[in-house]
């Protein structure tokens, strides 16, 4: 009998490198009861990729081999678009385990986590956390409009028209 050793696939091995960062990050923020109002994120690729965690004054709190980047890359045919890469960082925050990290650590509200390109530009926004105020994406208002449309329509459909 020949012993298999599961092989990750590269989207299943670059989120395993996000989550181990951001666990090491907030543990460690949790530790020194550091306060933050914004963490930015983003890749920076050089011979070896790294995934960059920077506080809210630009200081860098962990940067760590990105493993997996260039076959998730090649595998998803992603070149500069970061869309997909927005989305995979969006489903790794939204875990319970990684989402629970980064309520329970200390935090001035509204908290952002932003990925940002090399110039510390705004690509998107990942996840705000605001337990007073309700936060809404933007695809509700498209959702909310196209809902009221809906209904203006059969509201309007017992009523002639001229």
């Amino acid at each position: 009998m020949t012993n298999v050793k599961s092989m990750d696939t590269p989207r299943e091995t670059l989120r395993k490198s996000i989550l181990n960062a951001f666990t090491n990050t907030l543990m460690k923020l949790q530790s020194q009861h550091t306060t933050l109002s914004d963490m930015y994120v983003r890749v920076q690729e050089d011979d070896e990729p790294q995934f960059v965690i920077y506080d809210d004054a630009d200081n860098v709190l962990l940067s760590l081999p990105l493993d997996g980047w260039n076959e998730w890359k090649i595998s998803e045919g992603v070149d500069d678009n970061m869309t997909p890469f927005v989305a995979l960082l969006e489903e790794t925050v939204n875990i319970p385990e990684i989402y629970g990290l980064f309520d329970s650590f200390d935090y001035d509200a509204p908290f952002s986590l932003l990925l940002v390109d090399e110039n510390m530009d705004i690509i998107a926004e990942i996840l705000t956390i605001d337990h007073e105020n309700i936060v809404l994406g933007d695809d509700f208002w498209e959702k909310m409009d196209k809902e009221l449309d809906e209904f203006y329509e059969r509201l309007m459909s017992d009523v002639p028209r001229k």
